[in-house]
């Protein structure tokens, strides 16, 4: 039988799958996600359906990358790209996920890239579990540009810049029992228009270099957790701090009332 045959019967199998390992079945990240492209094109994946890229225990790098940040596109939606824990599996770079859907992060340590996850774009949807980002030489994780993303029992820490960093109108950011800690500057950004929303008593805001939430641009974080609850505390300047043009910081009761709001005053002087 034909080499190309065989060759062929293999990649028919790993693709019934839904599943491509790294080194297993590919021996670098970029090469996997060559081939998710691939496939893609050859069967419609989905939300409940999606494609995964499995990486074993160890250190995987991102090599080369876009700009020399050591960031990889991910270009294809409905993929999964899941490790064996934040303590067993780490990738050295960086993600950009702009305009895909449904991609999502688990079981993983992200670090020394410019950003550890950068979400870009209105169609942007992008979900984060169990993972920690840290040691970026900007911000753990930048959402702009109308992306949404929800990250769960994640960690962002010692990033030269913000732990997270949201922008721009129609940005979303949903973070459940999340860390934000001893970051360069702030523990959590918001900004221009865009929304966070805080969820779970473990979250933990401290220790950070500047800000542990700063808010401004008309910038709004949410905190769904009693006033009494610990959400920031310890950093070096202030635990909540609102910027100009009109940010906001508020605790949130189960029926929808305010206990407790941090509101800055717009500055005169036109629109933002």
């Amino acid at each position: 039988m034909p080499a190309s045959v065989h060759f062929e019967k293999y990649w028919q199998n790993v693709m019934a799958q839904n599943l491509i390992r790294v080194p297993q079945g590919c021996p670098t990240l970029e090469k996997a996600m060559a081939l998710a492209v691939i496939f893609s094109q050859r069967k419609e994946y989905t939300a409940d359906d999606p494609l995964k890229i499995r990486l074993e225990e160890g250190v995987h790098e991102i090599v080369g990358g876009h700009y020399s940040e050591g960031k990889m596109n991910v270009t294809c939606s409905h993929i999964t790209f899941v490790g064996k824990g934040k303590d067993h599996t780490t990738i050295r770079g960086g993600f950009l996920v702009e305009n895909q859907q449904n991609v999502r992060f688990e079981e993983l340590t992200i670090t020394d890239g410019r950003y550890g996850l950068r979400l870009w774009g209105s169609k942007t949807t992008v979900g984060v579990l169990k993972c920690t980002v840290k040691k970026c030489s900007a911000d753990g994780m930048w959402v702009h540009d109308g992306a949404t993303v929800t990250a769960t029992q994640c960690e962002f820490m010692e990033n030269s810049a913000d732990g997270v960093y949201c922008q721009d109108a129609n940005t979303k950011a949903r973070l459940n029992d999340c860390q934000m800690h001893h970051n360069g500057q702030d523990g959590l950004f918001a900004y221009t228009h865009a929304v966070v929303d805080l969820h779970g008593t473990k979250t933990d805001i401290h220790s950070n270099k500047r800000n542990g939430i700063y808010a401004c641009g008309r910038g709004k974080v949410n905190i769904h957790l009693p006033s009494q609850h610990n959400t920031s505390h310890g950093n070096v300047a202030e635990d909540r701090e609102n910027g100009w043009k009109g940010g906001s910081i508020a605790n949130i009761n189960a029926d929808g009332t305010f206990t407790h709001v941090v509101v800055e005053e717009e500055e005169v002087g036109g629109d933002y």
